[in-house]
């Protein structure tokens, strides 16, 4: 809040507090109230956020000032389903200055609605078209089911989830890898991409072994397409087939509401990399991005919310 002096006389801040408790306030009481320190449009947006916020506790025969910290924090989640994430903490900044500028105690800035608020902007940005994440353990799940296999497809398929999960691999870098871009020795197997060399897991090495056992290829498209009659082709996958791949493994899984792209162990495997402790720009290095923006944003932006919730916070405190 900026440098605003709360009412202290009791007798005056029980005359606002009638005043505040109506839906209809004038911008000349606003401007009273904060003392001259906000610009028109700021005391418009605070007139007209301060009026849905009593509408609703009218609404619902409850007090908007002081108002309870459950008043606050449903009336914020019930906004949440309508409004922008940006809305609802504009909504929050307000009835933050209201409780101050009376000498109350913040309902705004209590734990419950701070954890509320964190949640909701996970989810608002969950929400903003990213792809659903492959992670680990339907990478695991997979290899379970699967890896018992003898037919072509499977094997195949199982060695495009774990290629692009562990290499954290584009569509486009899946399609174009070549027989020789695994590398083999004293049992360790990594993968080239580029210039860069990627270590894979030996539960990956078991099934390069049973690719190329079955599949008997020694040179040319490591991932090759295959015919209804299990017949394996000389030309490599194209981006579609390999969305298909994606699409079969939310089936396998039986996750009937969730469909994997080629974009999804890139996000999974930002996800499981956060989780483990490593930094935006160590997943940028291991994923290849030339800018964390992507990996920040894979991520659920994990680092990014925590840091966007930072400034939510130093923004309570100076409103």
């Amino acid at each position: 809040m900026k440098k605003i002096t709360p009412i202290s006389d009791e007798d005056e801040i029980k005359a606002s507090v009638i005043r505040f408790s109506r839906a209809e306030i004038d911008i000349e009481e606003w401007k009273k109230l904060t003392q001259g320190q906000y610009s028109h449009n700021s005391l418009l947006s605070f007139q007209n956020d301060w009026k849905t916020f009593v509408v609703h506790c009218q609404t619902n025969g409850l007090c908007p000032l002081p108002a309870d910290v459950n008043t606050v924090r449903n009336f914020a989640e019930l906004q949440s389903k309508e409004r922008k994430i940006s809305s609802v903490r504009r909504y929050t900044v307000t009835i933050s200055l209201v409780h101050r500028c009376h000498s109350f105690k913040d309902p705004a800035r209590h734990r419950e609605v701070k954890f509320l608020m964190n949640r909701l902007l996970q989810e608002k940005s969950d929400q903003a078209g990213q792809a659903n994440a492959f992670h680990v353990g339907h990478l695991d799940a997979l290899i379970d089911k699967l890896s018992s296999s003898e037919r072509l497809k499977d094997i195949r398929d199982l060695l495009i989830w774990a290629l692009s999960f562990e290499g954290m691999l584009k569509r486009s870098e899946l399609a174009a890898l070549p027989f020789e871009s695994i590398l083999i020795e004293d049992d360790v197997c990594q993968l080239a991409v580029g210039e860069t060399t990627i270590a894979l897991s030996s539960k990956t090495k078991e099934i390069i072994d049973k690719w190329f056992l079955l599949s008997g290829i020694t040179t040319g498209p490591l991932l090759r397409r295959i015919n209804k009659h299990q017949q394996l082709g000389d030309k490599p996958m194209d981006h579609s087939s390999i969305y298909r791949v994606f699409r079969r493994a939310a089936t396998e899984l039986g996750l009937d509401s969730v469909t994997f792209s080629g974009q999804s162990p890139r996000v999974g495997a930002s996800q499981d990399l956060a989780d483990a402790g490593r930094s935006i720009k160590e997943i940028q290095y291991q994923g290849r991005w030339k800018s964390p923006a992507m990996p920040a944003q894979y991520v659920g932006n994990k680092q990014a919310k925590e840091e966007s919730m930072s400034r939510y916070k130093r923004k309570l405190d100076k409103d």
